[in-house]
């Protein structure tokens, strides 16, 4: 692989010691510590922090691997294709160039990458999603008959490429709303509907009912986390541009309504499996999915307040009346009470400082 480094200027802290703790590893750092550098680059950096890791990343492209959202996130033209000089090779991904960087191209818009990434697109399952999310971010004109007829070849199925479905809104086919929500509510298995899921709510405003509904249907199993289907079902909440109060004001109407307990439970584990990514707020690598505007202190309120001091009717207060002591949806609950208070915390940290420069 080549290097070529460019000057270092106006990076985070950050940056400087991934940089420095890159240049004294051998190999691949500590993954707790790396990612954790990562994400703060990922939400605070610039194309200066891209500008600076770009060259370590292609020194080592698979010990470097979990650089590509710095990249995919803050670089530029210029960014884009020298991760295509490096990694492909005759129309396919060099083999010791990771499939992240599929999804950095797209997220890019390198236009020239398109036919790789659907050539990737029925390959390993990290291949495949990759390219997928690449395809999502290009304008893909030219392989509009392609995926109309990968999503026929497919559609009714029990297992199939995941995030295929991403990119039904690139036929230029509406039916395909109707079509992917009845694969969802038919055959598709919940081991791999993230990319219904998320391929539902990209249709926008006209996807919002059906959306919602899907959220709280216990067939598909949105609050999935092994699955990835929570992931995703959050990805699709911030791509409507869904708040937690509205999602908070369906629970509480279910919670109070005459479904069954079975319903109940399901609406709360979906819920407090939204509300974990709405407090980490990951980064999903979908320019159309931005993080929510609440801040952690707004969800804290909403959400743990209690309006009275004689009874807790807070989330944790409706949760505990319908499961049981020991369910660990409650144990969840408490846990995310507690880290909004840190992150509230750190918020106001944060303003506090920025307004002292």
């Amino acid at each position: 692989m080549p290097s070529t480094r460019g000057v270092i200027v106006a990076v985070l802290r950050a940056t400087r010691e991934l940089l420095d703790r890159c240049a004294g590893a051998s190999g691949a750092l500590p993954w707790r510590w790396e990612s954790t550098v990562v994400e703060v680059i990922v939400r605070r950096g610039s194309r200066s922090d891209a500008q600076a890791l770009l060259g370590t990343f292609l020194d080592d492209p698979e010990a470097r691997r979990r650089l590509v959202p710095v990249l995919a996130q803050h670089g530029d033209r210029a960014t884009a294709e020298r991760l295509a000089g490096a990694c492909l090779a005759a129309g396919r991904l060099r083999a010791e160039a990771p499939p992240e960087v599929l999804h950095a191209l797209g997220l890019l818009g390198y236009e020239p990458a398109e036919p790789v990434l659907w050539g990737h697109l029925e390959g390993t399952y990290d291949e495949a999603t990759n390219a997928a999310f690449g395809l999502l971010h290009l304008p893909c004109h030219g392989l509009r008959t392609e995926i109309a007829q990968a999503l026929e070849r497919h559609c009714g199925a029990h297992l199939f490429p995941e995030f295929l479905p991403v990119l039904a809104t690139k036929t230029g086919d509406p039916s395909w709303l109707d079509r992917l929500v009845a694969w969802g509510d038919g055959a598709a298995s919940t081991d791999c509907n993230g990319g219904l899921i998320l391929g539902i709510a990209l249709h926008g405003r006209r996807a919002r009912a059906e959306f919602t509904r899907l959220l709280w249907d216990p067939w598909w199993e949105a609050y999935g986390g092994g699955t990835g289907s929570d992931r995703w079902a959050y990805a699709g909440a911030r791509v409507l541009g869904l708040t937690m109060s509205e999602l908070y004001a369906d629970l509480t109407a279910r919670l109070a309504s005459d479904a069954g307990a079975r319903d109940k439970e399901h609406g709360l584990r979906t819920f407090t499996a939204l509300l974990e990514h709405w407090t980490s707020r990951p980064w999903l690598g979908v320019s159309a999915a931005p993080d929510p505007a609440e801040t952690c202190a707004e969800l804290l309120g909403q959400l743990f307040d209690w309006s009275t001091p004689h009874r807790d009717d807070s989330v944790i207060g409706l949760a505990g009346a319908v499961l049981d002591r020991d369910d660990p949806v409650l144990a969840r609950l408490h846990g995310l009470e507690h880290e909004l208070q840190v992150r509230a915390g750190h918020e106001l940290e944060l303003q506090s400082l920025l307004q002292n420069l």
